[in-house]
């Protein structure tokens, strides 16, 4: 494993930081994971934080021979690691929110029906958040320690809606109490495996985050009448916009398979007007086939009746500068396409 770059891991924190692409590139996986699904290590706190925690980060994955003098003092003189307020905070954060995303995962009516679900669940997800934050970088701690946490409080506070933070604070304290330094190296994967493990668990959040949306979600129709989102959807499946859309795709490939699939994609980029020449068309009213002089011609009359200084009248003197503007830039934009087609024309012909 090549030694890591601080330059290289500061530049990935800036354009990657709130997914964790900098920790990534640490080998800090855990790490990465948490700040992807937290949104930058909770709404960009911990992704400020990197700012001047990089260089450590760096020094540790490195093992420079100081750091791996400091590491071994600890080893000796201490029994668990010191005590650090802001992994303590993360634990709890982290902790608590996977618990309110299992919480919202499972519908309500399914809940009515079937209460252990939750009761089973949510204390799990609460221990894997703090087990999650309590494993990165050199300190680890056993799941087992904060499932010891997380279920005992369940049958006290099963209907509090504090249930949540007082779980996540107990699987905290034990998990703190049972804390280690990690004394072996982490497996070292291969890149591809990385990338797996983490798409694994990030397909799991978004599965989450899916499924609550999915079952308890809703939409307002103009009657005021609110439908959950997936009655929403399957009607909308059942609707004419879908049947539109569907028969649309299919005349598009059936084109496609006679014309080619380049052809279709000229016409599409065509349509979406990137250069703004179907605008400024409608801007000037002159026909697409106009000639230079034409359009020139129509320039000016358009200029003569809405310049600025024959609308002074505060009614009308915004609009009119406001349209002055669209059309010489509709003319602009038209000069520049038809003067590059004059020249790519002529170009041809020497060819």
């Amino acid at each position: 494993m090549g030694s890591k770059s601080l330059c290289i891991t500061y530049l990935l924190w800036l354009i990657g930081g709130w997914i964790g692409l900098h920790h990534f590139y640490l080998r800090r996986d855990r790490h990465a994971f948490v700040w992807w699904c937290t949104f930058g290590g909770v709404f960009g706190l911990g992704w400020f934080r990197d700012l001047w925690r990089i260089p450590s980060y760096v020094e540790s994955v490195n093992e420079g021979q100081a750091f791996i003098e400091y590491y071994t003092s600890l080893l000796r003189t201490r029994q668990k690691p010191y005590f650090n307020i802001t992994r303590f905070a993360g634990q709890l954060a982290v902790g608590w929110f996977f618990g309110l995303l299992a919480t919202l995962t499972i519908s309500e009516e399914f809940h009515s029906d079937h209460f252990y679900v939750r009761a089973i669940i949510v204390p799990f997800a609460v221990a894997v958040g703090v087990h999650l934050v309590g494993n990165i970088g050199r300190e680890q701690v056993t799941l087992t320690s904060c499932l010891k946490g997380s279920y005992p409080l369940l049958l006290l506070f099963l209907s509090d809606p504090n249930m949540l933070t007082y779980m996540s604070l107990l699987s905290t304290i034990m998990a703190q109490r049972n804390r280690d330094f990690r004394r072996t190296p982490d497996k070292q994967r291969g890149f591809c495996t990385r990338v797996f493990i983490l798409a694994l668990a990030g397909s799991l959040i978004i599965t989450m985050w899916c499924s609550f949306l999915y079952f308890n979600a809703s939409v307002t129709t103009e009657d005021g009448e609110t439908i959950k989102l997936r009655d929403s959807i399957d009607n909308f499946f059942n609707s004419r916009v879908w049947k539109d859309f569907k028969e649309t795709l299919r005349n598009i490939y059936e084109d496609a398979k006679v014309r080619g699939w380049q052809n279709v994609w000229n016409d599409f980029v065509k349509a979406m007007d990137p250069e703004g020449e179907e605008n400024a068309y409608q801007v000037l009213g002159v026909d697409p086939n106009a000639s230079s002089e034409e359009i020139t011609k129509t320039y000016r009359k358009l200029v003569r009746v809405w310049h600025p200084d024959k609308h002074r009248n505060k009614d009308t003197e915004e609009g009119a500068a406001e349209t002055f503007m669209k059309i010489q830039k509709a003319y602009e934009t038209l000069s520049k396409i038809k003067a590059r087609r004059s020249r790519k024309n002529e170009q041809s012909r020497r060819d």
